[in-house]
């Protein structure tokens, strides 16, 4: 989706909730998916970037870095000179890593926000170093990504701006340690019981479990106290 004439555009990755349950090791993963798009796409909307968003129906190719590889030549086809690609599974994305990445594009750095289990939760990425086989290469997927990502920059020649570090949601165990995290937003956390009660329908588990959340576990809304 186009909004005005711009030299980064935003590549939002990521498939359908519906399509996503399909490969995510997440109980009720549709509706868990189904928020983590909303929120995503929110997100990408209030950057007031060019964005476009990849779902299986756009995607094509063979495996993971095939599929995205293509994506992001196709917005380079576009006419946009940097892209700046992310996926849904990030919750704590927010406004201002994105505005620090297309900062950074602006002056010719390459960025990467890393995900703590060793992958990536954004890429920013100009078209005069993108390299299709050998970005389609990289071990997508795996806890070596984000180190090989920096040595594959480091091989173009180019700085890189390192983002702080975010977790992701691919699994259960993710999930769970999102809940009970103290970083986690208020809001986000809301609609993801709320989405996980409708599919158990189990207003039970809904309210005990927004409150021990809420409640048992302090969410980080400013500075810690001294007991």
């Amino acid at each position: 989706m186009k909004k005005e004439v711009s030299n980064t555009a935003i590549l939002l990755f990521a498939q359908t909730a519906k399509a996503d349950a399909l490969h995510k090791q997440l109980a009720h993963n549709s509706a868990v998916m189904q928020v983590l798009n909303t929120n995503a796409m929110r997100t990408v909307k209030s950057s007031g970037i060019d964005y476009f968003h990849f779902t299986e129906q756009e995607q094509h190719g063979v495996g993971f870095g095939e599929r995205l590889s293509n994506s992001l030549q196709d917005v380079f086809d576009k006419g946009y000179e940097s892209v700046i690609c992310l996926g849904n599974d990030t919750p704590l994305l927010t406004l201002s890593l994105i505005q620090d990445a297309a900062a950074a594009l602006e002056t010719g750095k390459a960025v990467k926000g890393k995900s703590l289990d060793g992958g990536l939760y954004l890429i920013g990425l100009h078209k005069k170093v993108f390299d299709k086989v050998s970005f389609r290469a990289l071990p997508w997927q795996s806890s070596g990504l984000a180190v090989a990502f920096h040595e594959y920059i480091a091989s173009q020649n180019q700085k890189l701006l390192v983002l702080e570090s975010l977790a992701d949601i691919d699994t259960e165990q993710d999930l769970e340690d999102f809940l009970a995290g103290k970083d986690a937003r208020d809001s986000i956390i809301r609609m993801l019981l709320i989405a996980l009660s409708r599919k158990r329908n189990n207003y039970k588990h809904l309210k005990e479990s927004l409150s021990y959340v809420l409640f048992s576990k302090p969410l980080n809304k400013g500075s810690p106290q001294a007991a």
